[in-house]
């Protein structure tokens, strides 16, 4: 491990995190386009197709973990491919020469692609490079007119075009970059010694170093800090110039006599950025400068170098380091984090550094220890000191150093009760545990404390899903006790939907395999499953796992997608869902014919019915033919009979009630056809009436249409209609009364009375007399009234005295009781007479 200081505060170190790389095959990082990803250090490399001396042979692109064990390869067969980069979501973004930007998970399944214009595709792509912002990942081009085009977001992809560079000739700008915004990116860009910032509404602003030394013919190389603020400038004469992103503040101006253009320049910083510093990386060796001014060397080991001398080692920035990259060896590059230089830097008196020797000194059963313990207790650092080695251990990436910092923060906390450094303690170990559990070569996850720190271990979890590592997943989330539903159970869910797409194993197996798995696991939606396995074209295999889900309603759904109506409805009827019941039948009724949506629905008795129901309802034209289909001549007779109701045309309603006729001849039923023949000839005598009286009679009954002659005096066609459709005596009488009643005609219905014996007796004429106001002719008939309705007539027409009379002698208690409750102060001798008839019929 090679510590140097970097000023008096801070202490700059590079260390491996794998050694040696389990590469499968040669790389040679010199001829290939190589992008290394953050949060883990994913490795995509492929050979540079954009050199003149290229073969008729595509190239195979790579992926490896952190520790160069390869994860997926494949053969590109696109278009001409000039860049490589990993996205936020570790997705791998190919650019080609044209501007079509290509969108690939690292087993090579495609995600999305874009364009980057028409511009770009005609004049084609000369750089790119390709930035983390607010707004996602983002990418920024130079086309062959020297142009840029920008899209802040590829996940939404708007192209947008850049301001020209002033003065730009046949050359191309000697350097550029992106500078990050708050509203957006833009671009950095010298024009030899000039340098403009580059805005997509047009804008183009010089942009001038302050207190520069001397300037340069030319600035050949620059970069900008993770975070926007700070820029890199690095001149021709080999200076590099320091300072804010809006030129406003230098730093420093630092000369590294060195004029050839660096590889690559990049920015390092810690967590949150409290210490910076710009990476400069030459063939071979690797310059850190600080913004103080303050630098120091590193060796690269490099097994070869082409014959221009270009290094075959790759830098990438992470949130608190620079990652490198060889053919031997995968080693990081960081700021050395306060408490790991606190505890480690020789002669620290730091109390972490003091409980660390005091725990070592321990274990050799050394008084020593003792002496240490004292100083920490008289100084009150002792709790101090636990947390310092117990985040040092956190931030270590060595098992063997983690163990110690932890045994000496354990030594410590056993002298210091506190319920917050224990739960301090128990956190570092499960992260630690986590965190060794990724770094093992096979997952290759090199991760840091501060890069978890940012992701957060639900985005690690992610991480892990993405790349396949179910198993491992699965145990994380297991040991930090994560609910299901976010855990283990989304994660099963994940692993059951890749289990459905390895097309060499039996659907049957596949099917008992995720079962078996997730049989105990809740939260888990088979239905998610089954419609992956749609996407893979394995239609059986996703009907087997609808089978174990215990919704009805994605079962009912996806079998329907499927084209499984039949058994979509079989599981609607099972689940005693009605609403469901009637979409499925829809659904089969939309996709089926006539006969086959008949033969499928028969074999569902409540389908059956609540379909009929519907037809009933909303849909006579189907259920018309569901009874023709049947046979059913009675419901279709019956059908045909509600329509002949829900016309307003005498010739519609004839038709219809034929067609009705018909069906009751087929169904042989009798009093159909008779109820059927006698609505016909109404019709026929209606339509007469119509022509003859000029009055409307079709949509009236027989009873309304022999009332409404009687009441135009249509004596003779009234009883023509009673004698024709044999109307009985009561109706008839009934209809009589009614009708002289409503006239008027008190004579003609005094006479009618008199006729003969009235089949509906008196009672009725006494109403119709009173209902009209007519109280002097209610004299006339209430003799003749049955002698148990005499009380309520003699009472409708207010006649107390005769009331009584009647009710005594039918001797009626409610006839008797009516009576009494009319009876008003005036009727006292009435209501005597009375009460004394109610108590000797109730002794009687």
């Amino acid at each position: 491990m090679d510590w140097n200081p970097l000023g008096q505060k801070t202490i700059s170190r590079k260390f491996s995190l794998y050694s040696p790389m389990c590469w499968s095959t040669k790389i040679d990082f010199s001829s290939n386009l190589t992008s290394i990803s953050k949060y883990g250090g994913l490795i995509a490399t492929v050979k540079d197709e954009s050199q003149s001396n290229r073969t008729g042979n595509r190239p195979d692109i790579f992926i490896f973990n952190a520790a160069g064990k390869i994860i997926s390869s494949f053969r590109w067969s696109s278009g001409i491919l000039i860049g490589i980069a990993w996205t936020h979501a570790d997705e791998l973004l190919c650019l080609q020469d044209d501007g079509q930007v290509l969108l690939y998970n690292m087993f090579w399944d495609f995600q999305k692609s874009f364009t980057m214009g028409m511009e770009c595709r005609e004049n084609k792509i000369m750089e790119y490079e390709v930035f983390s912002s607010v707004h996602g990942t983002g990418l920024a081009v130079m086309n062959g007119l020297y142009r840029f085009c920008i899209v802040n977001n590829i996940e939404e992809p708007k192209v947008r075009i850049l301001a020209d560079i002033p003065g730009l000739r046949a050359t191309p700008p000697s350097s550029w970059c992106v500078v990050q915004g708050p509203r957006g990116a833009k671009v950095l860009a010298a024009n030899e010694c000039n340098i403009f910032l580059l805005d997509h509404s047009g804008q183009c602003s010089q942009q001038k170093p302050t207190d520069l030394n001397a300037a340069p013919n030319a600035y050949i190389a620059m970069a900008t800090s993770m975070d926007g603020k700070h820029v890199a400038l690095y001149a021709d004469t080999g200076t590099i110039w320091i300072g804010s992103a809006d030129f406003q503040d230098k730093y420093c101006e630092f000369n590294t006599s060195n004029r050839s253009r660096p590889k690559q320049l990049l920015w390092c910083s810690d967590r949150g950025y409290r210490n910076i510093a710009v990476v400069v990386y030459w063939p071979k060796t690797i310059l850190v400068v600080s913004p103080q001014k303050d630098w120091v060397r590193f060796n690269v080991d490099e097994d070869n170098l082409d014959r221009n001398g270009t290094g075959s080692a790759v830098l990438a920035a992470d949130v608190d380091g620079v990652h490198i990259v060889t053919s031997e060896r995968h080693e990081f590059l960081q700021h050395v984090p306060n408490a790991i230089s606190g505890i480690f830097k020789v002669g620290s008196m730091a109390p972490g550094a003091l409980l660390n020797d005091a725990a070592k000194e321990y274990d050799k059963q050394s008084e020593k220890a003792d002496e240490y313990l004292r100083i920490l207790l008289e100084n009150r650092q002792l709790k101090e000191a636990v947390e310092q080695c117990t985040l040092a251990a956190l931030d270590e990436f060595q098992p063997r150093i983690q163990k110690t910092l932890l045994r000496a923060a354990s030594f410590g906390k056993s002298f210091v009760p506190d319920i917050k450094l224990t739960e301090l303690f128990v956190n570092t170990c499960q992260m630690l545990r986590v965190l060794n559990a990724v770094r093992d070569f096979n997952t290759g996850i090199a991760l840091t404390a501060a890069q978890l720190e940012n992701l957060s271990m639900d985005y690690l979890i992610d991480r892990l899903i993405l790349r396949r590592q179910f198993h491992l997943a699965f145990h994380v989330c297991q040991y930090l006790k994560i609910p299901e539903k976010q855990g283990s159970s989304r994660i099963l869910s994940h692993w059951a939907c890749y289990k459905v797409q390895q097309k060499d194993v039996d659907d049957g197996k596949i099917a008992a395999a995720v079962r078996d798995k997730l049989k105990s696991a809740r939260g888990v939606s088979y239905a998610n499953i089954a419609e992956k396995a749609v996407e893979c074209g394995r239609r059986d295999l996703a009907i087997k796992l609808l089978e174990f889900d215990p919704r009805a309603s994605e079962q009912v759904r996806l079998l329907s997608l499927l084209g499984k109506h039949t058994l979509a409805l079989e599981k609607a009827v099972a689940s005693g869902n009605t609403d469901l019941i009637y979409s499925a039948i829809a659904r089969l009724r939309e996709r089926t014919s006539l006969s086959d949506f008949l033969v499928a629905i028969r074999q569902q008795p409540v389908a059956y019915k609540l379909h009929l129901k519907y037809c009933k309802e909303q849909n006579e034209r189907m259920l018309k033919d569901l009874h023709e289909q049947e046979d059913n001549f009675i419901e279709l007779a019956h059908c045909h009979i509600h329509d002949s109701f829900d016309t307003f045309r005498s010739d519609e309603r004839v038709i219809s009630l034929h067609s009705a006729l018909d069906n009751f001849t087929k169904a042989k039923d009798d009093f159909g056809m008779k109820m059927t023949e006698e609505q016909l000839q109404l019709l026929r005598e209606q339509s007469q009436l119509e022509q003859e009286l000029d009055e409307s009679f079709i949509e009236k009954s027989l009873h309304d249409t022999i009332c409404s002659l009687l009441k135009i005096n249509q004596l003779k066609r009234a009883e023509h209609l009673r004698k024709q459709f044999k109307l009985s005596d009561k109706r008839w009488w009934w209809l009589r009364i009614t009708a002289l009643a409503e006239q008027g005609n008190f004579a003609e219905l005094e006479n009618f009375s008199k006729s003969k014996k009235s089949p509906i007796g008196y009672y009725p004429f006494v109403e119709v007399c009173i209902q009209h106001n007519a109280y002097t002719e209610v004299t006339k008939y209430i003799g003749k009234v049955q002698l148990d309705k005499r009380v309520p007539a003699f009472l409708k027409i207010g006649s107390i005295k005769h009331a009584a009379e009647a009710a005594m002698q039918t001797k009626s208690l409610s006839d008797l009781d009516a009576v009494l409750k009319k009876c008003g102060a005036e009727h006292r001798d009435i209501a005597d007479r009375v009460r004394a008839m109610m108590m000797q019929a109730q002794e009687t």
